[in-house]
């Protein structure tokens, strides 16, 4: 009788297996473009996952650039990351009389700094839409020269924004985006969102929101741990 170790069957199984892997990593690498890309993607969807429940949009408005008018405010208020210095704009198109276009007048769109000169702009992507996406917006008042648009961020359920639109002496468009920050009605500037890395994953450390008081005009901040 042959009392052999019998070791072809596990070395067969292992060959097996490292190959399965193998064709998953290629068929994963082949879908995401690019390493970089692939990176990008895995830090949307991470960053959407962690800041809150997250639906993802498909969009067609991920395939274009973003075009302006000339009474659109490019940046009302925007969103910036510790990974790198690129940061998403979120901007609101208004008509002649400084009043939305439409309910879905606010938008958003990438500003990149990392490689300038020149700053470059474009559209997100419907990864993107995870961590930056708009889950609510509406006109609530409209009149010939102000108005007040309703925004609502898919990672902010509980952060309600009011955007002013107004026409100013020199006839130019201005916006305001309002909420509270720190219990203070407040002039809502921007978003910073600082990330780590637990277990090579990127993670969510907290979130800091700022604005000016609308009474004093001071400088108010607002830190959100997840």
């Amino acid at each position: 009788m042959n009392f052999a170790p019998k070791k072809a069957a596990p070395v067969r199984r292992m060959r097996r297996r490292r190959m399965r892997c193998l064709r998953v990593r290629r068929v994963w690498l082949r879908l995401s473009g690019s390493m970089a890309m692939h990176r990008r993607w895995i830090r949307a969807y991470v960053l959407g996952a962690l800041l809150g429940p997250a639906f993802l949009r498909a969009s067609d408005a991920g395939a274009e650039q973003p075009a302006f008018s000339h009474f659109d405010i490019p940046t009302v208020f925007y969103i910036s990351k510790s990974d790198d210095h690129n940061r998403v704009d979120y901007g609101i198109h208004l008509d002649s009389q400084c009043v939305p276009t439409k309910d879905e007048a606010v938008f958003q769109y990438w500003r990149e700094f990392e490689k300038s000169p020149p700053v470059r702009v474009h559209a997100l992507n419907a990864f993107d839409y995870i961590a930056y996406g708009i889950s609510e917006q509406r006109t609530l008042r409209k009149t010939a020269s102000d108005a007040v648009h309703f925004v609502r961020l898919r990672q902010f359920q509980k952060t309600p924004i009011d955007i002013i639109t107004t026409r100013n002496v020199g006839g130019r468009c201005a916006s305001q985006a309002r909420t509270t920050i720190n219990g203070k009605e407040s002039e809502l500037t921007s978003v910073y969102v600082n990330l780590g890395k637990r277990f090579l994953i990127p993670s969510v450390e907290f979130v800091d929101v700022f604005g000016k008081d609308l009474q004093t005009g001071q400088n108010v901040s607002e830190r959100i741990r997840k």
